[in-house]
Formats: C-alpha cells, structure tokens, sequence
C-alpha cells in the first residue's frame, strides 16, 4: 500500500497513466487518487479470487519485476563508468548479481508448480493474462506521450 501508489503517481506525472494520479493532497502531500485507486483496484481483485489464488500470482509477477529491477543496475552502472552516481551498492556486482538468480529462481519454481499442479496452472495463466492487458496500456500512454 505503499509503493504501488507512488508508481502510478510516478507513471502519471510522466505521461503513462491517468493525469489524475499525478496529483498530490494539497494537505498531506500525498498522492491520495493513486492510494484511493489502488484501493478499488484491490476491492476488484479481492471480490475475483480467494487470498492464496491472488498471492500466487502477485507473487509471481511480483519477482519477475524485482529481478528485472535489479538487473538494471548492470546497464546503469555500465553506462555510467567514470561518472559520481548517487547510490552505492553493497557487494556490487555481487549482491545484485545473486538477488537476480534468486528471483529467477522464485519465477520458474512458480512456473515449474503451474504445470505440476493444474490447479495452480490457471492463476499463473490468469496472473499472466492480467499482466499482458498492461501491455495495450502502456503503448496507448507511450504514443500519446510522444
């Protein structure tokens, strides 16, 4: 409940996302339309599925982007040889080189019970399914911004 707001915030004031969500409480210096809607986007998906169903699949997408967020700090880093970045990372490459492999690890052991266990297959797929309707999102709010 605190992270995912200030992501629609953050995709909003950049162009990728309902404007709305770019706007900040003028008193508590939130971004209170993007709590508000991923509150009704939770009420929807809690009202769709039992709690272990949507934690599978939460889950699931979840670490594909934690491991891709790490693995973006091998390109940022390359990119930025010879130049004062703002952050360090303990262990580098290391850290984020194994953090990548656990991730990695996590995505395929879902994919590996998805197709062990049907039951499990069909929140995987719908996981999948609900992330792929993303995709038509993201380039509607990326041509518009161009």
């Amino acid at each position: 409940m605190l992270t995912a707001p200030r992501v629609f915030y953050a995709m909003a004031s950049d162009n990728l996302f309902f404007k709305k969500l770019a706007e900040v409480h003028p008193r508590f210096h939130t971004p209170a339309n993007a709590v508000i809607a991923l509150g009704v986007w939770s009420a929807i998906l809690a009202g769709a599925g039992k709690f272990a169903e949507l934690i599978g699949g939460v889950i699931f997408i979840g670490w594909i982007f934690y491991g891709l967020g790490a693995a973006a700090i091998f390109p940022i880093r390359r990119a930025s040889q010879g130049k004062s970045i703002p952050y360090r990372v303990p262990g580098y490459p290391w850290t984020p080189a194994v953090f990548v492999a656990a991730a990695a690890a996590i995505v395929l052991n879902a994919i590996y019970l998805a197709f062990k266990d049907p039951s499990q297959f069909i929140h995987l797929a719908i996981a999948i399914i609900l992330f792929a309707l993303g995709l038509p999102a993201y380039f509607f709010w990326r041509k518009r911004e161009a």
